[in-house]
């Protein structure tokens, strides 16, 4: 049985999703495309005091990505679904399109991140009813209250602000990178299995000796 989650209240367990239907994204992207001057025109009008082109413009974005987070839900991922191996309900979690980046190869077909709510609701006269988020990075996952996943979020964001000055710095110093030589690099792999060959036959010789000092 499928249950969606209401937009305002948790009143009305069966609520019908409303989510935009195709003809409907049309719309939002024509609302995106007007919101900044329609942002604009609103404030001079009601609140030419306070008007800056600054504060439109970023009244304008904040707008414009709500409004692009709502048109990436699907009704998949706004509707609870029994699991019943886990005696819980969960939406269809989202997925970066990017996969595990993990050195093990067996892990590159988990995606690298991915979110969903999980409800766990079993027995609630008993155990009480739970909303969580679960976030999950290759194959760890993070069981994160709602709160948690909006420090989780805000952490996110700060971080990508510093990893893109980090790729920027990288950007600079891998101008300076160039191939090796293979036919060298051949040379030292050879001399290095030498080494590694005589400083094994010593060690194995060291062994053999005091094995057979102890028997002697």
């Amino acid at each position: 049985m499928n249950s969606v989650i209401p937009e305002a209240s948790t009143a009305t367990p069966h609520h019908q999703d409303q989510r935009p239907t195709a003809a409907a994204h049309l719309d939002i992207s024509r609302a995106i495309e007007a919101m900044p001057d329609a942002v604009t025109l609103a404030m001079q009008t009601v609140f030419p005091q306070q008007y800056t082109p600054e504060l439109a413009a970023q009244i304008a974005a904040d707008t414009i990505a709500t409004l692009r987070r709502r048109a990436l839900l699907t009704t998949a991922q706004t509707t609870l679904t029994l699991d019943e191996g886990m005696a819980a309900h969960r939406t269809v979690p989202i997925e970066s399109a990017l996969r595990d980046i993990d050195c093990d190869a067996e892990r590159r077909d988990l995606p690298w991140l991915a979110a969903e709510v999980v409800v766990c609701d079993d027995k609630p006269q008993a155990y009480g009813r739970t909303t969580q988020v679960w976030l999950h990075n290759g194959p760890t996952t993070g069981e994160l209250s709602p709160a948690e996943g909006r420090t989780a979020l805000a952490a996110m964001r700060e971080f990508a602000d510093r990893f893109e000055a980090l790729l920027d710095f990288a950007d600079r110093v891998a101008a300076d990178d160039f191939e090796g030589d293979p036919e060298i690099a051949r040379l030292d792999r050879e001399a290095e299995d030498r080494r590694v060959a005589r400083r094994t036959a010593e060690l194995t010789a060291q062994a053999d000796a005091a094995l057979a000092e102890a028997r002697s």
